[in-house]
Formats: structure tokens, C-alpha cells, sequence
């Protein structure tokens, strides 16, 4: 007797349904808050350097 393996995705197809689709869903939300968190860090960073610039 064969001992089948009850952890491949063959096994349960209708649960992985749709997975492509979430993977680029979420993909697509990091790439956007990514650009916005660099939009956001690179003005504040030359700001703080000119500043400690001014200071020293």
C-alpha cells in the first residue's frame, strides 16, 4: 500500500483557486506603498540633512 501525501496542493485544487490573482493583488499594494513611503522619506531625508548641515 502506498502512503499518499495529504500536504500536496494536487490534493485540494479548489483551495488554491485564485492564489495568482491574491500574489498580484498583494504584490501590487506593497509596490504602492512603497512608492509612496519614498516619496515621503526622500524630501524628509534631504530636509533633515540640510538642516543638520545648518547646524553644524
Amino acid at each position: 500500500m502506498e502512503k499518499q501525501d495529504r500536504n500536496d496542493i494536487a490534493t485540494f485544487p479548489e483551495l488554491f483557486d485564485g492564489m495568482e490573482q491574491f500574489i498580484e493583488e498583494q504584490a501590487r499594494g506593497i509596490k504602492k506603498t512603497s512608492a509612496i513611503v519614498a516619496m515621503i522619506a526622500l524630501p524628509c531625508g534631504m530636509l533633515i540633512a540640510w538642516l543638520l548641515n545648518r547646524v553644524a
